[in-house]
């Protein structure tokens, strides 16, 4: 009847309303299920990504790090290569004007061996490079009788010939020293050999200075027997030993730099 038929109906309905359901209920299993497994996977690559990126950052930083010490390391090193550089040039250019100051005083030797070539020539004087110093040496026989300090006449003449001569070196100053040998002076006013040489350092000073040379530039000096030419000297070669030695002193350009705990003598230029 109608009743009946309404029922069953609304049975059937309801039944194929649950059937599809269940089929939208497993559906969305099914969905689930499966966007559980892509966010597995992308938290999977995610994961992954950020490691591989921490590692790429862990690398350039090392890199980074390793290229800065190197940078630094050759930049000291640079620093260095140029500081030897400049050590270098310093050392070229002290070499040169040492090389300069040579070859002035080769010059200067060769200048005053040209002026007393006569003189060198027959013995009178020898002209020498003693100590890093010119050397003219005269021989006392040729200047000095024995045991005095009185020039003889040729004597006096070879002096002021020499003195006429170094006149022309109006900006360099000589020692004017004096030499003897070992032997006991006998019958002389003099009290020993040194007295003697001194004497007779200043008697050549004065004729030098008679010739025209400075005063201020002209020194004398008594060394006696203690400097000798050739040392335990025989009876041949004690005559080397007495002598006159005037010294060409070096100009202060040509000394090495003072320390700079030595000041300069205020007073001096007074």
């Amino acid at each position: 009847t109608g009743a009946a038929g309404a029922a069953g109906y609304f049975a059937w309905t309801f039944h194929e309303q649950k059937k599809e359901a269940k089929a939208s209920e497993s559906t969305c299993l099914i969905t689930r299920s499966k966007l559980t497994a892509e966010r597995g996977d992308i938290d999977k690559k995610f994961a992954d990504c950020s490691a591989t990126l921490a590692k790429q950052t862990s690398d350039m930083k090392s890199t980074l790090d390793t290229t800065s010490k190197s940078a630094k390391t050759l930049e000291q090193q640079n620093a260095e290569l140029m500081k030897n550089l400049n050590a270098s040039k310093e050392e070229l250019d002290q070499l040169r004007t040492l090389r300069a100051e040579q070859d002035k005083r080769i010059a200067a030797i060769e200048d005053i061996q040209k002026q007393f070539a006569k003189m060198i020539d027959t013995g009178a004087l020898k002209v020498t490079a003693r100590r890093g110093a010119l050397s003219l040496s005269l021989p006392a026989e040729v200047l000095f009788p024995s045991g005095v300090a009185v020039l003889s006449k040729d004597g006096e003449i070879k002096v002021l010939e020499v003195g006429l001569t170094l006149k022309r070196f109006p900006d360099r100053r000589f020692l004017v020293v004096g030499h003897s040998d070992n032997q006991a002076l006998k019958s002389s006013v003099y009290k020993d050999n040194w007295e003697l040489s001194t004497a007779r350092a200043l008697t050549v000073t004065r004729f030098l200075v008679q010739a025209g040379m400075n005063t201020k530039n002209i020194l004398p000096a008594g060394a006696g027997e203690h400097d000798p030419l050739v040392e335990k000297a025989s009876a041949k070669d004690l005559a080397r030993n007495r002598r006159i030695e005037i010294l060409l002193l070096p100009a202060i350009n040509e000394l090495p730099p003072l320390p700079d705990s030595i000041t300069e003598d205020k007073d001096a230029k007074k």
